[in-house]
């Protein structure tokens, strides 16, 4: 089902351990803009959806797009965020303004690859590796609902210790 959210709790896991080296919103806009070719292909009633954009160069183009367009929404959500953490003087949820720019590239970059990791998982209709092959090597390596139940642990898990690191060592 492209635009799922169960891809943040890999985000969220990584936003956890690096805090303000790493941008959730690219993260998240990466997922998005990562899903927008099995959308169209699903409007259509195409067999294939994950086609060029679930594959390792595609993610790599898709991640460099993403870095180059989302400081422009990160930096206006950062802001948004920072001033709702101010008014109800919650200041240790505040975020660094603007997020650095290797914050945002490697949001991006992590956010496309581990997509295409994680749907390679699941399936059938991915190539991750092609041109160079038209095999998908991970697929099967888990279950569906294997890898679906670790993104949902992984959101609570990533949201909690987030939220724990950012109370306790502001």
């Amino acid at each position: 089902m492209p635009f799922t959210p169960f891809h943040m709790g890999v985000g969220l896991v990584a936003k956890a351990g690096s805090d303000a080296r790493f941008s959730l919103i690219s993260f998240a806009l990466a997922q998005i803009a990562m899903d927008i070719e099995p959308g169209i292909r699903m409007l259509h009633g195409e067999a294939v959806l994950h086609g060029w954009s679930h594959t390792l160069g595609g993610a790599l183009l898709v991640a460099a797009i993403v870095g180059i367009v989302s400081p422009w929404i990160v930096r206006p959500l950062v802001a948004r965020w920072n001033a709702e953490a101010a008014h109800y003087r919650k200041d240790w949820l505040m975020l660094p303004q603007p997020p650095s720019r290797s914050a945002v590239a490697v949001g991006a970059f992590f956010g496309t690859f581990s997509h295409v990791l994680l749907d390679a998982l699941i399936h059938a209709d991915m190539q991750p590796f092609a041109p160079f092959t038209q095999t998908n090597p991970l697929l099967g390596w888990m279950g569906h609902d294997a890898v679906y139940l670790g993104c949902a642990v992984a959101i609570f898990v990533g949201a909690l210790v987030w939220l724990l690191r950012k109370r306790l060592c502001p």
